[in-house]
């Protein structure tokens, strides 16, 4: 609820620009745009010593009337359950963000409790932000203390961008031909590492690794962590809790209290965060290293790899085109200067304090939301002669009756209904799916299960089993090896060859495809279905599902035609969801119907399948034929 000021980017504007958007004291910012489950967060802004900040075009000013209402108490109310109720009614939904239009945000009614409440709610906030500061101040002695010990305080980087090697020098040595890689200033902060007075030592001789993966019980629950759990002082925010089938394919790393988060991702390489207690045994994404030392205590490799420094260095290692990242081989092979024990142990202290005074003020936060939700609740409760009526149940009702009216004059105005339009009660809709956007309930999806109706279903639980595979991380690529297949290898003609491999001792124990086996695309693409002609000695992306037939009900052919049908096609369309990339939990497969024809349609279905795909090879073997003759004849020609 207080606004974060740990912030990296920064505007060119106009000085009228700036005037329209700089921020005030005490103003009130609101999400206005995101995904569903942040879209309406809202915090409160206080300036901090003379620095200026302007706000995006996604939020929202908000500007109280402090003779009415408190910024403080207006924020704590539009984070209390009532305040998000309030306002998540109001989102619209499309398939990559969320939108809650400001205007209908003004139409909120906030519940105006006595000043003298508003005030405490105020002390509290106040107090949160004295905590805070106090945090920061107290991370900022631990960073300065380790520059102090690296001889880094006054550290002058080399402004000159420009530096001559040698073939032998550079490539020759390291395998790297990007510029980026030999700029002045990491040559410069590596020889500040190696003439440390302490020594220094490669990470791989320091710390253990952790990056096992780890397999979850389908039917228990875990933590899961990712990059947007991660706060700027190295804390972890929160976690999404969900069973291990429903989880993402990524979520394949364990940690433990007191080891290190490494995010290996260039853009978010100041993710790094201390496992606490409280998330031992959780999941992280593969898209973090998992570090302990027994030489460097977890507080001092936090502020370390969170110092310049070190961000410097990460950033120098990092490769690839689309998404960079720092590969396991090179995360080893990074310098790290040993630290004193003495300074450690005072760096611990520090970064104890600061965690200590962080969860102090978000206790107080805490608090200032619960007293607003109990004032309220008890209110309610005098006002109706302590009848004990939960706000809920009012608010409910308020809404029934404002929709009310509005339906009476759409419906006057409304010539006929679209085609588009699906009316459901409640108890026919969130009541049995949980589901409360529109999308899912479009006719059409109706339609198909109705005219499925007629015919012998069953559920694609019940005549199939679902085994996962594995998500073993960029890290783990290889030039050779067994082929790794992802999504964008598969189509529901078969699979091309992958450039990807993995080691096969490593990765002895990965699922293969067998013979009749149905691999099927749940993430990103999802609904790719094909059935495997024969057993394949290649490891699928846990992106891919495999689907084995346990029954001799359905034919195998026939089944993945099914799937890549309309018929399952938008049975996926409705069931899956993710703001950027599509996700269909293994629940809402085994959840599909698939009709069920007679046997003798099925093998003709079969036949006219298998008959298609061996066209389809003599058609890519006439094609290679052709490629072969035209390169024997240019050759012939010379």
């Amino acid at each position: 609820m207080l606004c974060d000021f740990s912030v990296s980017k920064y505007a060119n504007v106009s000085n009228l620009e700036k005037e329209t958007f700089l921020l005030k004291d005490r103003d009130v910012l609101f999400n206005r745009t995101n995904s569903f489950e942040w879209v309406g967060r809202t915090g409160i802004f206080y300036q901090q010593d003379d620095s200026d900040f302007i706000f995006a075009s996604y939020l929202v000013r908000f500007v109280p009337n402090e003779d009415i209402i408190l910024p403080e108490y207006l924020t704590a109310y539009l984070n209390t359950k009532y305040g998000i109720w309030d306002l998540k009614r109001r989102a619209r939904q499309s398939i990559n963000q969320t939108n809650i239009n400001p205007e209908e945000v003004k139409e909120t009614f906030i519940p105006l409790l006595d000043r003298d409440f508003q005030l405490k709610i105020k002390d509290c906030f106040d107090n949160a932000k004295l905590s805070l500061k106090k945090s920061q101040n107290i991370y900022i002695e631990a960073e300065t203390l380790l520059l102090d010990n690296l001889g880094l305080t006054d550290f002058q980087a080399i402004q000159n961008p420009v530096n001559i090697k040698s073939l032998k020098d550079s490539f020759l040595q390291t395998g790297r031909l990007d510029a980026e890689f030999y700029q002045p200033i990491y040559e410069q902060l590596e020889k500040f590492i190696q003439t440390h007075s302490n020594g220094f030592e490669k990470l791989g001789k320091v710390c253990r690794l952790h990056d096992e993966n780890y397999t979850p019980n389908e039917n228990q629950e875990y933590d899961y962590i990712e990059l947007s759990n991660i706060g700027k002082s190295g804390e972890i925010t929160g976690s999404t809790k969900a069973l291990g089938k429903d989880l993402p394919s990524r979520a394949r790393r364990k940690v433990r209290t007191n080891q290190v988060m490494i995010s290996s991702i260039e853009g978010s390489l100041q993710s790094c965060a201390i496992v606490p207690p409280h998330y031992d045994n959780s999941l992280c994404s593969t898209g973090f290293y998992v570090l302990s030392s027994d030489k460097i205590n977890a507080e001092t490799l936090l502020v370390l790899f969170k110092s310049s420094l070190m961000q410097q260095i990460l950033k120098k290692n990092c490769s690839g085109t689309i998404l960079t990242a720092i590969n396991k081989e090179d995360l080893l092979n990074i310098p790290l200067p040993i630290i004193s024990q003495n300074t450690q142990e005072k760096i611990a202290e520090y970064i104890r304090q600061s965690n200590d005074l962080r969860e102090q003020a978000q206790q107080l936060l805490t608090e200032a939301k619960a007293s607003v939700e109990n004032e309220i609740e008890n209110s309610v409760k005098v006002s109706r002669g302590g009848g004990g009526v939960e706000i809920d149940s009012l608010l409910a009702k308020a809404l029934y009756y404002e929709r009310l009216a509005e339906w009476t004059l759409i419906e006057l105005l409304i010539e006929q209904k679209t085609s588009n339009v699906s009316v459901q009660t409640l108890s026919q809709s969130f009541g049995m799916s949980g589901r409360l956007d529109a999308e899912y309930y479009q006719p059409k999806f109706t339609q198909l299960l109705e005219s499925m109706a007629k015919f012998d279903c069953v559920r694609l639980g019940d005549i199939v089993d679902l085994y996962k595979s594995i998500e073993p991380g960029s890290q783990a690529y290889q030039s050779q090896g067994v082929p790794f297949v992802r999504v964008s290898n598969l189509s529901k003609y078969g699979i091309t060859k992958s450039d990807k491999f993995l080691d096969p001792e490593s990765f002895n124990e990965a699922i293969r495809p067998k013979r009749d086996t149905i691999l099927l695309s749940k993430d990103g693409t999802v609904g790719i279905a094909y059935r495997v002609p024969e057993d394949l000695d290649v490891i699928t992306s846990g992106a891919i599902v495999h689907l084995s037939l346990k029954t001799d009900r359905v034919l195998p052919d026939y089944l993945a035609l099914v799937i890549n049908s309309a018929v399952v096609q938008l049975q996926a369309e409705r069931d899956a969801g993710g703001s950027i990339i599509q996700h269909w939990k293994p629940s809402e497969i085994l959840d599909v119907r698939i009709p069920v024809l007679p046997r003798t349609i099925q093998l003709r279905i079969s036949e006219k399948i298998q008959q298609s795909f061996t066209l389809k090879a003599k058609s890519e073997e006439l094609l290679a034929e052709a490629k072969r003759l035209v390169e024997n004849e240019i050759e012939n020609m010379r």
